[in-house]
C-alpha cells in the first residue's frame, strides 16, 4: 500500500534570510555613537588633565626633596638655575647637581662644572618620562620644558622677594606664557618652604599653573 505521504508531501517552511540594517537605521546608530562620544570625551580629557596635574606635583615634590638632601650634605642649596636663568631650572645644572651625572646619563668630567656637587653624589634619578626625546631637556606630565624654581637663599624659612627672586613667567608646551598672580604666589608675604617649583601645567588658562606647594 502506498504511503499517504506520497500523495501529501510534508510542507517545508521557507528559509528566512536575515534582514540587514537599512540606511536610516545605520545613520541613527552612528548618531547615537557620536552623541555618546561627545559626552564621554570631555570627562576622559578632564580625568587625564587631573592625573597629569597630580603627576607633575609629585614630580616637583621629588625634585624639592632631592634639593633638601643636597642641602643636608653640603649645607646649601644647589644653584640649579645657574647659567643666566635666574629662577628658571637649568636642566644641565639640575642633572649634575642632583644626579651626579650629565643630563644624558654620561659621566661628568672631573674638571667640569659640578654645580656644587663636588662629590658627584646621586640625590635623584631622572626617569625616562622626565626627559625630552633628544634627552636635552626636563619635561613634566604636560610635556612642558620650562620650570620656575625658588629656594630659600637667606635661610629664614620662607621664600620671598627680593632675596629669593621675583616672580617669573613660564611657557607651556603650546607656547602660552603665564605668570603667577598675588593670589597664587605672593612673594611679599612669602611662601613657607625651602624649595618650590611651578610650571604652566595644561597651559591653556591661568588656573592651569601647577605649583609644588599647593
Amino acid at each position: 500500500m502506498l504511503s499517504l505521504t506520497a500523495y501529501y508531501p510534508r510542507h517545508t517552511p521557507p528559509v528566512r534570510r536575515a534582514r540587514g540594517f537599512t540606511l536610516i537605521e545605520l545613520l541613527v546608530v552612528i548618531a547615537i555613537i557620536g552623541i555618546l562620544a561627545a559626552l564621554l570625551f570631555p570627562s576622559v580629557r578632564s580625568a587625564r588633565i587631573t592625573a597629569n596635574r597630580a603627576k607633575t606635583r609629585v614630580q616637583f615634590n621629588q625634585w624639592a626633596a632631592a634639593m633638601e638632601q643636597f642641602k643636608q650634605e653640603y649645607g646649601y642649596y644647589p644653584q640649579i638655575d645657574s647659567g643666566g636663568s635666574a629662577n628658571k631650572v637649568n636642566p644641565v645644572a639640575f642633572a649634575v647637581a642632583l644626579t651626579g651625572r650629565n643630563l644624558d646619563g654620561t659621566t661628568v668630567a672631573p674638571a667640569g662644572n659640578h654645580f656644587g656637587n663636588t662629590k658627584l653624589i646621586s640625590f635623584y634619578s631622572i626617569a625616562e618620562n622626565e626627559l625630552s626625546a633628544d634627552r636635552t631637556a626636563l619635561v613634566d606630565a604636560f610635556a612642558n620644558t620650562d620650570f620656575a624654581v625658588y629656594y630659600d637663599k637667606d635661610g629664614d624659612g620662607r621664600i620671598a622677594s627680593p632675596t629669593d627672586g621675583a616672580r617669573v613667567a613660564v611657557v607651556s608646551s603650546g607656547g602660552n606664557t603665564f605668570t603667577p598672580d598675588d593670589n597664587e604666589m605672593d612673594l611679599t608675604k612669602g611662601v613657607r618652604a625651602g624649595v618650590i617649583f611651578y610650571s604652566a601645567g595644561n597651559g591653556l588658562i591661568q588656573s592651569d599653573l601647577v605649583f609644588s606647594w599647593k
